[in-house]
């Protein structure tokens, strides 16, 4: 018994091993909850981000994510994503598929493969990645407008994915959108008009007001006439 247990105990070490040796886990937050747990072998996908500061000057500042710190984007706004997949074995991989799912707030405007609308999905793949190997793909999405925008700030996460010959990845970029506050041409915020709680009285109390009309007018006539005749009386 102590011969079968130890050689248990051997074979459940020397896997342990080779699991940790081939593959680690990375966990991050995510802003609202939870965490995104990344795991890495031999095949590797890295998401950045295009910093909105950079996007307006039309250049590049590519990051992991964009937290509620950070400067949001607005609707029309076009966000650009760069995915990096690597072949850290070393051997060819034969096809290579990648998968970035759209979050909320966003539509697709450009990017490699194909793109379902349905399930907001964009597909794609990368024949013959060779050992060490990496290549490069840009996403270029746009934020919906103010109208399908919630009051405030949202933030979402979009998701890509990798995988080959029984080997997969994946990778997250957080960003945060910001729908625009209506200014007056002074500046001044537009706010919306106060509902109304209170309907105007139209009922029976309406009909007494209206019956004051004749005779409202019947003693301004009184007040006309007995003017005249004072002042008649006077010459």
């Amino acid at each position: 018994m102590r011969k079968i247990f130890f050689l248990l105990t051997s074979v459940l070490t020397v896997l342990l091993f080779v699991n940790t040796a081939s593959a680690s886990v990375t966990c991050s937050p995510i802003y609202g909850g939870g965490e995104t747990c990344v795991t890495k072998g031999e095949l590797d996908i890295e998401k950045k981000i295009n910093h909105p500061d950079a996007s307006k000057g039309g250049i590049e500042n590519f990051v992991d994510n964009l937290s509620i710190t950070d400067p949001r984007f607005h609707s029309g706004d076009q966000i650009t994503f760069k995915l990096t997949v690597t072949n850290t074995g070393d051997a060819m991989l034969n096809t290579v598929e990648v998968k970035d799912i759209l979050p909320s707030y966003v539509t697709f405007v450009a990017g490699p493969g194909n793109f379902d609308s349905n399930s907001k999905t964009l597909t794609y793949t990368l024949k013959d990645l060779k050992a060490k190997e990496s290549r490069t793909n840009i996403l270029t999405v746009k934020v919906v407008d103010d109208a399908s925008l919630p009051e405030g700030t949202a933030c979402s996460v979009n998701q890509s994915f990798v995988s080959s010959e029984g080997m997969s990845d994946q990778d997250n970029s957080q960003f945060c959108v910001e729908k625009k506050a209506q200014v007056t041409k002074g500046g001044l915020p537009v706010k919306p008009a106060p509902p109304v709680t209170q309907a105007p009285p139209t009922g029976p109390e309406m009909w007494a007001l209206v019956g004051l009309i004749p005779a409202g007018l019947g003693g301004l006539l009184l007040r006309r006439k007995s003017m005249k005749l004072k002042f008649g009386g006077d010459k």
